[in-house]
């Protein structure tokens, strides 16, 4: 009897809440669901995609590499903030091409936040040619979200951070430098870094005075008071590495060979090493063919061709085609894409795809390269159909 009348009462509360809530249906005004919420928004604040940006400033710090300066053109002014030692690609158009290249981010994270970004950029390869040479102030592009795990990480990474960089590759290293002195990051640094001629630096590291901070500089063909003469030796290392150290490396691939064989030797061979990967070249090849490559992307179908001496997506690239690509090293995944018919090479040490990726024939275009005609299905980034 006693459940008999609790279920009476539980349909009661239940008829008087549905008469209530048509009751407060009745009330409302009829007005359209938001088209978006701010969680979406905060989320598109955080990772972007790609920010169309200006070039307002371009200066040139040495005789082949010059700095420019990106202002954002995103609703909220800013750029996205980012870890120090990340990278962000730069698209636009050469000529007829749609090019995409990745640049170690050379300013600080703090300034990104005013909607400032800064780039150190080498006079070489097609893009970087195009923007030291042909390209004014005033120049809009397209800017990536930040990307890249080359920063100084507190669980992955020891307290002391050494920089190992040749030439141009000390920009991820300023930035640390910048966001330790502004104190948006917190940990022990030093700078080794190795030039041809003391001209060739494209920071004034000597002159740092900061308690986080060492810097040595080596200079290859000069007797530079304050500065080592030569390259990077056995002995620099044993002064600067300790155990409690974690070495990043920026440069040629035989520097970071050597100093790998140089740490073994002088006992420190369990010291974390972290490089950051060249981007992938022209492949040799014995005979030049030329092969049909089929891409797919939505709606479209385009027909063009591709070498098989280039990686299919500078294939893409030539021919105008919005690709999606950022590290251009098989790494990253964003030009993830699926292989519907043909068959392709990649290299061993640009191999990274994982086996589910093999599975269901997906690749990465920036790495592989036609043994035969392609077709391939290639995801569409929404932002770059404005170039």
């Amino acid at each position: 009897m006693a459940k008999e009348k609790e279920l009476l009462v539980h349909i009661e509360n239940t008829l008087a809440m549905k008469e209530k809530r048509k009751e407060a249906i009745d009330r409302s005004k009829a007005k359209p669901l938001p088209s978006t919420y701010k969680v979406n928004e905060l989320a598109k604040e955080l990772h972007p995609g790609f920010i169309k940006a200006k070039i307002i400033k371009i200066e040139t710090l040495s005789y082949n590499t010059k700095k420019f300066t990106f202002k954002s053109l995103a609703k909220n002014g800013r750029f996205p903030y980012f870890r120090a030692g990340q990278y962000v690609t730069i698209t636009t158009k050469v000529d007829m091409s749609l090019v995409t290249r990745p640049y170690s981010i050379f300013s600080s994270p703090n300034e990104a936040l005013e909607g400032i970004l800064e780039l150190a950029i080498t006079d070489c390869g097609l893009l970087s040619t195009y923007l030291c040479t042909k390209v004014k102030v005033g120049h809009i592009v397209f800017v990536s979200e930040p990307c890249g795990d080359f920063y100084h990480d507190d669980i992955r990474d020891r307290k002391h951070i050494v920089g190992i960089a040749g030439g141009t590759g000390v920009t991820p290293f300023v930035s640390m430098i910048k966001a330790i002195l502004e104190s948006s990051e917190q940990f022990e640094f030093t700078l080794l870094y190795g030039v041809n001629t003391y001209s060739d630096l494209l920071f004034d590291v000597k002159n740092i005075n900061h308690p986080l901070i060492k810097t040595a500089v080596i200079v290859e063909k000069e007797d530079i008071e304050g500065c080592y003469k030569g390259i990077i030796t056995r002995e620099i290392l044993k002064k600067y590495v300790t155990k409690d150290s974690s070495v990043f490396m920026r440069g040629a691939k035989a520097m970071y060979d050597f100093v790998r064989d140089e740490l073994k030797n002088i006992g420190l061979e369990d010291v974390p090493i972290r490089e950051e990967k060249n981007i992938i070249v022209d492949l040799d090849v014995e005979e030049l063919k030329i092969y049909d490559l089929t891409v797919r992307m939505k709606n479209d179908i385009h027909k063009i061709k591709a070498r098989n001496n280039e990686t299919l997506l500078v294939a893409m690239e030539i021919a105008g085609l919005a690709a999606p690509n950022r590290c251009r090293i098989g790494k990253c995944g964003f030009c993830h894409s699926r292989l519907i018919s043909g068959e392709i090479y990649v290299r061993k040490e640009d191999e990274f795809r994982r086996g589910a990726d093999f599975k269901f024939n997906y690749i990465h275009p920036c790495c592989s390269y036609p043994k035969s005609d392609i077709e391939i299905e290639v995801p569409v980034v929404e932002e770059l159909k404005e170039v």
